[in-house]
């Protein structure tokens, strides 16, 4: 990232531009954003190639090949992004996982289930409709496959580590455990240097030990699990009206029962149509429709139950919980939880929602306008395993204030995929930034990819949204950023969007990391103070691409295509819209980059077309540059949205 004088790079730009009509708006082909980006960097004396941030820290086991290919190639993420959705994009059930593997770094075998093993208790219950028992049967043998690959993923631990891991893992996700550079602590310095001492001898023994776990392994128990719980849910959703005069225990469940028993892997029960109320957690929960009540559990699992699959077929549900791994969500094993219709209700503290540690958890809600509330660790959450919140339908709340809403810990993937409606990500008020401000709170959610400094790479925190006007709020650290050698991304397709956050936020990579904020149309607003709005820092690459809309930019400083510390951020508004760019400060947004550490810092800001408003440095159908690391272009007015002619 090196340059010649400012006034040499003004002289080359100018015959750049002038000579190609860009500035004359003489060549009325629109410039694409390939193109843009070449053009501006060539201006800089530097070509894409040379803003690779390949990395000179040694790749642990944790690390994920799609991190360093967004730091190889910085101005290629949009490009990454788009081929990650073309794989996932509308896939459902076990393809999901199947389609996800590769991006993981993992396998993408689809092992089938088994068949029929041996007489069930429920084989001969007449009162239980054929299809039924059928589901269960088809869910108790996927158990029994998952077990075998569950059991090997642990083969190089014995049984004493498998329980310390699973024991201490969920302490890294709760409210507290962030290890973020310089954090304030009110010890003295002593103190503070023993206990930290001693903190990452323990850390780096849990990480050593959890660099043993086969992934693979507990992908594959997914797979099995999510192919039965498909089938079964198929098999459950064709059975007509039934009525049970089945009974469980008062302390498992009341209400309209069609059939209990007990198994191996724990209670299944079958609910009716009527309403139901579960009290306790259960291997396998089907139920017919009625608004039902969860209290305790309900497709989650712990370290007592392996496994858990909850299909509740319709209805106004409430699942509430104060429990972790409840709802759609696994600690060393896999739990599932299909909700087919309702308005639902969903309340929790930590770990829950579709959250994934040392497993997978899935929730997966088609219909309705639900409300998703948590704490810490919820709402999309992976730790060396996945979590995934999929919602088809309704205009939906998502609630959180830390860890949350699509967060990739070490070794894992969060997602959040919401295919319709005009949903809401609300995410605020957990733990003081102490270190920076008193009165702004660090969230590190939607779509957050978060590394344990200084020693094990992070993960990958990806929200889809599909369509509907969205609103995203957080505060220190969220929407599309990342920190220590991981992913975080939002990639919006459609709707008149606001993002509102503080800082590191809206495609803001920090320390070693990469995120990418994607909006593929939409009047949008951006709201941020700094740190912001495709910016990156301290050898990182943030990128904000909006390819649509009259959009809106708001910021303080350090924001709208900023590199600092030896970082790229990049801001590139595509499309023909009438946009606004507003900052605070003039002197280090819009195209900003500075010379540091004998090393340089870039920063792009490009508009490709439309008529459009600056308070800043830029101008319209100008181009401005702050330094020989960074430049902004407003390229002519007309310009045509072809982002998506390939």
């Amino acid at each position: 990232m090196h340059g010649k004088s400012s006034l040499f790079s003004i002289m080359v730009l100018s015959i750049i531009l002038l000579s190609s009509g860009i500035l004359s708006g003489k060549d009325e082909k629109p410039i694409t954003r390939k193109e843009a980006i070449e053009t501006a960097l060539e201006a800089l004396k530097m070509t894409p190639d040379k803003l690779s941030l390949k990395n000179t820290v040694s790749v642990d086991s944790f690390r994920f090949k799609i991190v360093d290919e967004c730091m190889a190639r910085p101005t290629e993420i949009p490009d990454i992004l788009d081929s990650l959705m073309d794989e996932i994009e509308f896939t459902t059930g076990a393809s999901y996982l199947t389609a996800i593997a590769p991006i993981i770094d993992l396998k993408s075998a689809t092992p089938t289930l088994y068949g029929k093993k041996g007489d069930s208790p429920w084989s001969k219950k007449k009162d239980v409709p054929p299809k039924l028992r059928k589901a269960l049967d088809v869910l108790i043998n996927s158990f029994n496959d998952a077990k075998i690959s569950m059991q090997s993923a642990f083969d190089k631990l014995d049984s004493f580590q498998v329980d310390t891991i699973l024991s201490k893992a969920p302490q890294y996700l709760m409210p507290g455990a962030e290890k973020l550079a310089d954090q304030v602590d009110e010890s003295t310095l002593e103190e503070m240097d023993k206990q930290e001492l001693e903190d990452e001898r323990t850390d780096d023994r849990f990480f050593t030990l959890a660099s043993r776990v086969d992934r693979q392994k507990i992908l594959e128990s997914a797979i099995r699990i999510a192919q039965g719980a498909w089938k079964a849910k198929d098999l459950a959703s064709d059975v007509k009206p039934v009525e049970g005069d089945g009974v469980a225990p008062d302390t498992i469940a009341f209400g309209d029962i069609i059939y209990y028993c007990e198994t191996e892997f724990g209670p299944v029960i079958i609910g009716g149509k009527g309403p139901t109320v579960y009290l306790s957690p259960c291997a396998v929960i089907i139920d017919l429709g009625g608004d039902d009540e969860y209290r305790a559990s309900a497709g989650g699992t712990d370290t007592i139950l392996q496994f858990s699959v909850a299909i509740d077929l319709g209805g106004n549900d409430v699942y509430w919980s104060d429990e972790s791994f409840s709802f759609g969500s696994a600690l060393g094993g896999v739990g599932i939880l299909i909700d087919l219709d309702g308005d639902d209700h969903y309340r929790s503290l930590h770990h829950n929602l579709g959250a994934g540690v040392f497993g997978w958890g899935i929730l997966w809600d088609t219909n309705g306008d639900d409300v998703y509330v948590g704490h810490t660790g919820v709402e999309g959450v992976g730790f060396v395993g996945g979590g995934l919140l999929y919602d088809t339908e309704g205009n939906d709340r998502y609630e959180a204030h830390l860890y949350s809403q699509a967060f990739g810990y070490v070794g894992g993937i969060g997602v959040i995929d919401d295919i319709d409606g005009n949903d809401s990500y609300i995410c605020t008020g957990a733990t003081i930034d102490k270190l920076r401000y008193a009165d702004h709170n660090v969230t590190l959610s939607q779509g957050f990819g978060y590394g344990y400094r200084p020693d094990w790479s992070g993960g990958i925190g990806f929200i889809i949204e599909h369509a509907g006007n969205d609103v995203y709020v957080s505060d220190i650290f969220g929407q599309a950023a990342s920190y220590w050698f991981a992913l975080g991304s939002i990639y919006d397709m459609s709707g008149n969007d606001s993002y509102i956050s503080y800082q590191y936020a809206q495609g803001a990579g920090i320390h070693l990391s990469a995120a990418g904020l994607i909006d593929i149309e939409g009047y949008d607003s951006y709201v941020a103070h700094g740190v912001s709005q495709g910016c990156g820092h301290d050898l990182a690459i943030g990128f904000l691409d909006d390819r649509a809309g009259s959009d809106n930019y708001v910021t303080w400083d350090l924001a709208q295509g900023a590199g600092n510390a030896d970082g790229i951020g990049i801001l590139v508004d595509e499309g023909d819209g009438q946009d606004a760019y507003v900052a605070k400060r003039n002197y280090n947004v819009q195209g900003y980059g500075n010379w540091r550490r004998n090393f340089g810092s870039v920063g792009l800001m490009l508009d490709l077309g439309g008529k459009d408003a600056y308070a800043g440095k830029g101008q319209e159908g100008k181009w401005w540059s702050w330094s020989n690391y960074g430049i902004g272009i407003d390229f002519p007015s007309g310009a045509k949205d072809i982002s998506k002619a390939k």
